[in-house]
């Protein structure tokens, strides 16, 4: 709004107003006294200009970011911004039998991801025990894969070996400035009230760590709603969040609705092509093909739909990726790509989640 504000614009304004005041008589040029004044006070002036540019975005959603669009977001329809969260995992301790290991033990991966007991734990009588830990951190960074935990950073008496034998899970990100605007700007533009379809979205969503959610009213007739969660990262979610999920709706859902809250079923994708030009990386196709299925079927955050849509997984669209993500893929052209053995298109129920099976390179 005030980029003509310049330094140089200022000044000029400034010598000319002070040229109508102090009359020609007195020199304004470079190098006198005069001049130095005006500069110095154009140079604030512009500041505080950039500083009014600013306070206008900042006082607009649209436009807004961080704390500002904190404040904005509460004013406006009373929505927090989803915490980070830490993961958690489930850890198998070896050591002497009957030995303890105290709550808020630490045990970590090799690169230094610390993750402290929930609680006191016994090693069996032979020297076997499992315990819940936390990531002593938030972030999808704690989402440690199997079998990475196995440093012991404090020597714990009678403990000998550790290690996860499942990944950790429900580590999340803060929830971004473009997640919390697109939550903003839904609720103030598809009002929620008295139960409606907006109301269940709009509880769903305010649990940290929900990335998206379809919401099927009369899915199983009158007064049934089913509400499908993905996680933040449109993963198939971790039965604690469905549990949170739950909760908060049944905090605030109406009496005598029927609610169902699930994760989506999957539905694989298996992937098979002959390279006719290039390498070919397994894992990076997975990967561009992956984020495609999420874009499809989750893309929105925030949908309303009959039980009986569905969504098509292009068969074109899987080859195009596959080109277009060259650089990754290591693929320049193929031939007889198929799609769970054939050439059509994938048709997903309403409540399907796609996921890349196998990906055969010939």
């Amino acid at each position: 709004m005030f980029e003509a504000e310049t330094r140089s614009a200022i000044l000029e304004r400034l010598k000319k107003y002070y040229a109508e005041f102090k009359g020609t008589d007195v020199s304004a040029v470079e190098g006198t006294f005069s001049f130095d004044t005006l500069a110095a006070n154009a140079k604030e002036f512009e500041k505080a200009y950039a500083e009014m540019d600013l306070m206008m975005d900042a006082a607009f959603p649209q436009t807004s970011w961080g704390v500002y669009l904190d404040r904005l977001a509460d004013e406006l329809s009373g929505l927090s911004r989803r915490a980070a969260t830490p993961a958690v995992v489930t850890l198998s301790i070896t050591g002497t039998a009957g030995a303890t290991v105290p709550a808020g033990s630490l045990f970590a991966t090799p690169s230094g991801t610390n993750f402290a007991t929930d609680e006191a734990m016994k090693l069996d009588d032979k020297g076997i025990g499992t315990v819940k830990a936390t990531a002593q951190s938030t972030g999808a960074g704690g989402n440690v894969a199997t079998g990475t935990i196995t440093v012991i950073p404090v020597s714990i008496y009678g403990v000998s070996k550790v290690t996860n034998e499942a990944a950790a899970y429900n580590g999340y990100e803060e929830e971004t400035d473009g997640a919390l605007l697109e939550r903003l700007l839904f609720a103030v533009r598809q009002p929620a009230t008295s139960g409606n379809v907006y109301h269940y979205i709009e509880w769903a969503t305010s649990v940290s760590g929900v990335g998206a959610v379809k919401v099927l009213p009369l899915w199983n007739g009158n007064g049934t709603v089913k509400v499908i969660v993905v996680d933040a990262n449109k993963d198939t979610p971790s039965e604690e969040l469905l549990q949170k999920v739950r909760d908060t709706i049944a905090e605030n859902a109406p009496i005598g609705a029927t609610v169902t809250v699930t994760a989506p079923v999957l539905k694989t994708v298996n992937v098979a092509l002959k390279v006719t030009n290039g390498t070919g990386d397994v894992d990076a196709i997975k990967t561009a093909l992956t984020k495609y299925f999420k874009a499809s079927v989750f893309g929105t955050n925030y949908t309303t739909q009959k039980s009986t849509d569905t969504v098509t997984i292009s068969y074109a669209q899987i080859g195009r990726i596959i080109l277009d993500n060259s650089d990754t893929t290591g693929i320049n052209d193929y031939d007889n790509l198929t799609i769970n053995s054939g050439k059509e298109n994938i048709i997903c129920a309403v409540d399907n989640l796609p996921a890349v099976g196998t990906v055969t390179l010939t």
